[in-house]
């Protein structure tokens, strides 16, 4: 039983491993579609825009300096807020 409590264990960690959150502050280098990638080469991606509420990615450009809070699920980073 112990054993059986081991493995799953150890199987709950690596699922929570996949999945992580966090925040990030850069430059941003470029603006393609609902892709915003900064200066560190890294890609974070902007979902939808809801109607009827204002889009987070809204005044977005090169060159600004950004706080990304994001959340990586299957190597994509999805951002949730945006503090310029």
């Amino acid at each position: 039983m112990k054993a059986l409590f081991a493995a799953v264990s150890v199987v709950a960690m690596l699922v929570a491993g996949a999945a992580s959150a966090g925040d990030i502050k850069g430059a941003i280098k470029s603006v393609s579609g609902r892709t915003v990638t900064l200066d560190n080469g890294q890609a974070y991606t902007f979902p939808a825009a809801v109607a009827g509420q204002p889009d987070i990615m809204a005044g977005l450009a090169a060159g600004q300096t950004v706080t990304l809070t994001f959340a990586t699920a299957d190597n994509v980073n999805t951002v949730s807020k945006v503090a310029k």
